[in-house]
């Protein structure tokens, strides 16, 4: 690790609660910006980390302005930065108020379905034309919007939907039976102008340890303590 010990890695983290945003003490904090921090500290690297609005994380990282992000694929990625390691595997959902039954897209046909602005989350349902999306800032936008009916349902990740419900005061009894849609992965995407195989190997054996021991779980369950975020994967 002699090399490695030189280098800061510069981490940029989504900023999209619960995963990464300023807490009430003004400090930067979140799920993926405390597991980024503590795959850095695991392969021995010093680190700083940003957070930064989503569609940007993915230029920086592009650019080498920033070394590495955890963050679901994109094209921009795919073409300009190495999925080194899947950190945390997460449902992605669609869920509305409980009178309405989604049990496959096709029930989801004509109605009005909040979407993150500048999300990918599932290929089939971004293809399916006769479902009317509606782009939102964030999660808690989207939740207030199904709450007040200015939305059918609210597409996200497992943990992004039920954080956010959470947080708003929303009771899992407001919500439907959630439909998965697929599987997307959080994945440490290091940047191709700034890697090197001695970064690679050792962020790699990080994620490795981490997962052997329940480490990067232990975050995530401390974000979720009221959902199961895990139960529509099952």
């Amino acid at each position: 690790m002699h090399g490695a010990w030189a280098k800061e890695l510069r981490i940029v983290t989504i900023e999209s609660a619960p995963f990464g945003f300023i807490g009430k003490d003004g400090k930067p904090t979140g799920m993926m910006y405390e597991i980024g921090n503590l795959i850095a500290t695991e392969a021995g690297f010093s680190y700083t980390n940003q957070i930064t609005p989503y569609a940007r994380s993915a230029h920086v990282v592009a650019r080498g302005d920033a070394d590495f992000v955890l963050r679901y694929r994109s094209a921009e990625l795919s073409s300009s930065a190495i999925p080194v390691a899947g950190v945390l595997s997460l449902p992605t959902i669609v869920v509305g108020k409980p009178a309405l039954k989604f049990r496959s897209l096709v029930d989801l046909r004509g109605k009005w379905v909040g979407v993150p602005r500048g999300g990918r989350f599932d290929d089939a349902f971004d293809a399916q034309a006769d479902i009317q999306k509606y782009q939102v800032s964030d999660y808690s936008q989207m939740l207030k919007m199904l709450m007040n009916d200015r939305i059918d349902a609210a597409l996200g990740s497992s943990i992004g939907l039920f954080y956010n419900a959470h947080q708003l005061g929303i009771k899992k009894e407001q919500l439907g039976k959630p439909l998965v849609l697929s599987t997307q992965t959080f994945e440490l995407h290091l940047s191709q102008k700034t890697a090197d195989e001695e970064t690679i190997a050792a962020l790699k054996g990080a994620v490795a340890r981490l997962k052997s021991r329940n480490d990067i779980r232990k975050v995530v369950d401390k974000y979720l303590n009221s959902f199961d975020w895990e139960l529509a994967s099952r």
